[in-house]
């Protein structure tokens, strides 16, 4: 692999919007006037455990309440003290990040560890992330890939992902580049859009052993784009020039993120495409893109 190569160095947040509102029915329903379901406050005060994790995601999220980490730490930490593991990993992010508490990697390392136990994968991923760094914890590699390889069996992409940086440095395990190769392919096909790029640019150089393909480069490079990766949107949109609607689009979506000589020629290769349309095609194109968001792959 080369310099493109890209470890996921962030920290892997289980804390989103839909996993806080999942299952809930109507009685659990958020008030439209804002501020947590008082349903849900009740169970979370009575002592439930997925109910306090709930509490404190939509304070970490700001979510119908105002974003109040110190209060999600708090609401975790019930969670967490009853055993529950997306608490447990949760508030190791928080002790990770200092955010709402002291910054303390060897707290962060002691939450992650106890998910991690209970078989939690973003937790056995972000252990394993610990040993790597020595972060709250001695480095050790043989470690890390012991983490990561529980976590990659359960389809943890970051784990594959980092499984492969391991085997292509040959930290903990002998250099192997095939091995390597193989968890970038079994991350992408999990949904990671790192990995997804990787194997993209992959085919479309024809590195790695691999025949250059560039219907397999444009199929990974657009997996990776529709999530959000900006390299891969400008990428995809070079392997798209006799498609000039779709160079638009992608050179639009990718350019606000972009900077420098690299932003310039984004813009000039945008030009040169919108010449191509009509205006009718550009006015929609337009409001296309003020209204795309990036879509995250699940497993």
């Amino acid at each position: 692999m080369n310099s493109r190569w890209k470890l996921r160095m962030a920290l892997a947040l289980v804390t989103m919007i839909t996993t806080i509102c999942s299952g809930q029915g109507p009685a659990q329903a958020v008030q439209q006037n804002g501020g947590i379901d008082p349903a849900l406050m009740a169970k979370a005060n009575a002592g439930n455990p997925d109910a306090q994790f709930r509490v404190g995601a939509q304070y970490e999220l700001g979510a119908h309440v105002s974003k109040d980490a110190a209060q999600a730490a708090a609401w975790y930490r019930k969670a967490a003290g009853q055993g529950f593991a997306q608490a447990q990993h949760s508030l190791g992010v928080l002790y990770e990040l200092g955010d709402g508490v002291l910054a303390d990697p060897a707290t962060a390392a002691q939450w992650y560890r106890k998910a991690a136990e209970q078989g939690f994968a973003p937790a056995q991923f972000s252990l394993g992330l610990c040993y790597v760094h020595g972060k709250g914890v001695p480095q050790d590699f043989a470690q890390a890939l012991a983490w990561y390889e529980k976590a990659a069996k359960q389809n943890n992409s970051d784990a594959m992902l980092n499984l492969a940086y391991l085997y292509h440095n040959g930290q903990g395990v002998p250099k192997n580049e095939t091995l390597s190769f193989d968890f970038v392919r079994q991350a992408a096909e999990a949904g990671s859009a790192d990995a997804q790029f990787q194997l993209g640019m992959d085919y479309y150089q024809g590195e790695e052993g691999l025949n250059q393909d560039d219907d397999l480069a444009r199929k990974w490079l657009q997996r990776s784009a529709q999530q959000g990766e900006v390299a891969a949107q400008f990428n995809y949109a070079m392997l798209l020039k006799a498609e000039p609607a779709k160079v638009y689009f992608w050179l639009s979506v990718a350019a606000p993120h972009l900077a420098g000589q690299t932003k310039l020629k984004t813009m000039e290769l945008r030009t040169t495409s919108a010449a191509r349309l009509s205006p009718a095609q550009r006015a929609e194109i337009d409001q296309q893109v003020k209204v795309w968001r990036p879509v995250e792959e699940q497993p």
